[in-house]
């Protein structure tokens, strides 16, 4: 008895292990909408793969984003970072993190570049087992930023976002949109929001 104890006990904390240290890979449709200014406004399809990682209450992320066609114009996005996971006591969970990222947008006759870095916060709430909810932002400054025929300069960046997940067989259905802002220059800014929407899966 004692033995059978002990091999249960052992069970279920190797599938808490496994459940804590859990891996997430989600993939979707990214409707990208992109402003610079001076006529600049497009808006482009394409996708997303999203990953993270788990180890106990600490949390590694990644974003890749890719759109284009309008214009033969088009447009990358590449995220990531680490936090930490702060139950709020059935209240939901907060995430702060410190992230990085590069964002590139290429038109005829230009391009633009920009890398960035900051602090970032995921809120996340579970309405029912099946239903969630999420809401998100965070503020940092670019660098590196470089824009065809500008002078260009580093400033305060900010983004904030939210959306909702349905559980969906194995894994979970995401709906969500965000938007972002970068200075590029004292005449200059690149605004962008992204409706997304795709299917993310842990292991």
């Amino acid at each position: 008895m004692r033995k059978i104890q002990i091999a249960m006990a052992l069970a279920l904390g190797l599938s808490a292990a496994s459940m804590a240290n859990a891996a997430t890979v989600g993939v979707g449709f990214d409707n990208v909408g992109v402003s610079a200014g001076h006529g600049l406004n497009m808006t482009m399809p394409g996708g997303y793969v999203r990953v993270r990682q788990d180890f106990g209450p600490w949390v590694a992320f990644a974003r890749f984003e890719g759109a284009g066609g309008e214009n033969r114009s088009d447009f990358f996005g590449g995220h990531a970072g680490i936090g930490y996971r702060l139950s709020l006591d059935g209240l939901g969970a907060i995430t702060p993190s410190l992230r990085m990222g590069y964002d590139a947008l290429n038109i005829p006759g230009g391009s633009l570049d920009a890398a960035f870095a900051g602090v970032h916060v995921n809120y996340t709430y579970a309405i029912t087992p099946a239903v969630g909810l999420y809401a998100d932002g965070g503020f940092g400054r670019d660098f590196a930023t470089h824009v065809t025929g500008l002078s260009t300069i580093g400033g305060l960046t900010y983004e904030g976002g939210g959306g909702m997940d349905f559980r969906v067989g194995p894994g979970a259905l995401d709906v969500g949109y965000q938007y972002q802002h970068l200075p590029l220059s004292t005449a200059h800014d690149l605004d962008t929001g992204q409706f997304t929407i795709g299917y993310g899966m842990s292991f």
